[in-house]
């Protein structure tokens, strides 16, 4: 396991269902082989509560996504050496860091992947869905990872904490970033609100890294289930932004052609 201790930094070493350090602070392994490493975590919801991730598992299980974790599973392997690690930070219920980790595995009979993400209920579903990915509950901005311990960084739709992103990739480390673009289910939002918006896309200049790619990938998908609907609106900030009455406007649907519309970045550490 390549998590370290929250509190001190120090390497945990394994001892039947408890992860401890040199200096006494211990974590239980939980039921479904992860560790809950969340700094100052006093219980309670963090990230996405359980039906947002059913939401996300039931709408990214239909493949509406899947050329995006094709897209981010061939990356990952083009940019993590055989014997390299990889690290999923904000990992969500775990569709792209599965997709990724089988795909390194099939093309080299090994992988080394880990994950975390801050929701308890995610990572939860992220062990139901393979067993070789090691885990953690923890946060982005205060990641439980040594400096300069992995190849390879992936996130997906997650907040970026470009200082810590920086600090656990290794020199020459590659960071693969996946992010709305201007058009992403805009049709979703001409639904929801009067005057749909597009996606603002930030600077795409990281201090620190060297832009290596930056590809749009854009295409179309139909929902024809209010259920699809429902799940889709659900695993997005709209739902817990959006007034009931605009809700409505949404769960009366029975068809719904969307845009989906991303920007992929591969980023490397100077």
């Amino acid at each position: 396991m390549r998590f370290v201790c929250t509190k001190c930094g120090e390497k945990l070493n394994i001892n039947d269902k408890t992860a401890a350090c040199i200096n006494g602070h211990s974590y239980d392994r939980a039921r479904g082989g992860y560790y809950n490493l969340l700094l100052g975590s006093t219980g309670g919801v963090h990230g996405d509560n359980k039906d947002m991730v059913l939401a996300r598992r039931a709408f990214l299980g239909g493949g509406y996504y899947a050329p995006l974790a094709r897209w981010i599973g061939g990356l990952a392997l083009e940019f993590t050496p055989v014997d390299g690690c990889l690290l999923d930070a904000g990992a969500g219920e775990g569709y792209y860091t599965d997709f990724i980790e089988r795909t390194l595995y099939e093309h080299n009979g090994k992988s080394d992947v880990s994950a975390f993400d801050i929701s308890k209920d995610a990572v939860r579903e992220i062990s139901k869905k393979n067993p070789r990915i090691s885990l953690a509950v923890a946060g982005s901005y205060h990641m439980p990872i040594a400096d300069s311990e992995f190849d390879t960084l992936i996130n997906t739709f997650s907040p970026l904490a470009l200082e810590e992103t920086r600090r656990v990739l290794n020199t020459d480390g590659h960071f693969i970033m996946a992010i709305p673009g201007e058009m992403h289910l805009f049709e979703l939002k001409s639904v929801i609100y009067d005057t749909p918006y597009k996606n603002e896309v930030a600077d795409t200049a990281l201090e620190g890294f060297e832009l290596v790619m930056d590809e749009p990938l854009t295409y179309k998908f139909r929902l024809d289930s209010q259920e699809q609907i429902r799940d889709l609106f659900m695993m997005t900030p709209y739902a817990y932004r959006t007034r009931p009455s605009d809700r409505e406007k949404v769960t009366a649907l029975d068809t719904l052609e969307c845009t989906a519309d991303f920007r992929v970045f591969v980023y490397k550490k100077l």
